[in-house]
């Protein structure tokens, strides 16, 4: 049994078992039961395992339904691995200044071993040197002190230095190694795997940050498929996982469908079967509003990765 340490971002096993390997098979297995209609939701799974077999080549994926009172509705997608080629393991950053807000630094006083406030801002925090540390603590004025410990600051001093910290722009751009994206290689094997197009084309941007938050964009267009729909049909992903509902309440959506001139390049956005992959990768995705459906994805995915980095540690 695993559970999740929202705090830490760690697996917490609370229950681990061994057993002999005897068909020395290896990968990450795990059984989830949810309660629903599934007639209801069918199409959703199969449309959210197809999308995830895209952004992820790297993996086998298969799931089997069994319907006890009708065998006739029993039903195995899978998906075969394409791919060997794994996206770069994302390594740990500290905060950058512009990104905080009064509870993260809370947080990072009480944890904090620097014994001045200099140095809290130089150890605690990415993209601060001593000299712009030094300029930060004259501008916030009356109360605040090179030599004071973290542990002094009281809440309006908090609010106080959220404040500035988010509106000085002197500091060094975010870290991007915190991201793992796909990469244009995988991105392009995923979409050849599942949709099988005539015509693929990937992109990847540099990282950029939003208010102390890196991000990376990868973006892909196919034409043609077995599986794909004639018109416009964008496909979004957030951190690898799909994203199906809300769909057209997001700006690639809208530059898809009405800021490109698909004439331009003799393709006909009615008739002809376009296929639209963007890919944001990011410490903080915006999201407009929350689905439930999402939500519970968005865990179980996160689990996964608990019991990868379990396996990986015993």
């Amino acid at each position: 049994m695993l559970d999740i340490d929202i705090y830490k971002n760690e697996p917490k096993v609370i229950e681990h078992k061994k057993q002999n390997n005897t068909d020395e098979w290896r990968g990450t297995e795990f059984e989830v039961i949810i309660a629903g209609s599934f007639s209801s939701y069918k199409a959703r799974i199969v449309q959210y395992l197809q999308q995830l077999a895209i952004i992820t080549p790297y993996a086998k994926l298969e799931m089997q339904y069994s319907n006890k009172n009708d065998g006739k509705k029993d039903m195995t997608i899978r998906y075969d691995r394409r791919s060997e080629q794994m996206p770069p393991p994302a390594r740990e950053v500290k905060h950058h200044p512009s990104s905080v807000n009064n509870l993260l630094v809370q947080q990072l006083v009480d944890k904090s071993k620097s014994k001045t406030l200099l140095k809290f801002f130089c150890d605690d925090l990415s993209g601060v040197s001593p000299s712009i540390a030094k300029r930060v603590i004259t501008e916030l004025g009356k109360g605040f002190d090179e030599d004071m410990k973290p542990s002094e600051l009281d809440n309006k001093q908090i609010t106080r230095l959220v404040q500035l910290l988010r509106s000085v722009e002197l500091f060094k751009a975010p870290d991007g190694s915190c991201l793992s994206p796909l990469g244009e290689y995988n991105l392009n094997l995923g979409i050849r795997k599942v949709i099988e197009p005539d015509i693929v084309a990937t992109a990847r941007d540099k990282p950029s940050a939003y208010e102390g938050h890196p991000f990376i964009v990868e973006a892909a267009i196919s034409l043609g498929g077995k599986s794909a729909k004639e018109g416009i049909n964008v496909i979004r992903f957030a951190n690898r996982i799909p994203l199906l509902f809300e769909a057209g309440a997001d700006v690639s959506t809208r530059v898809a469908q009405s800021k490109i001139k698909w004439s331009s390049y003799k393709i006909d956005h009615k008739k002809d079967k376009i296929s639209v992959f963007v890919s944001i990768v990011s410490t903080k995705v915006p999201f407009k509003g929350t689905g439930k459906g999402e939500d519970s994805i968005v865990y179980v995915y996160y689990m996964i990765m608990c019991l990868q980095s379990v396996s990986s540690e015993r």
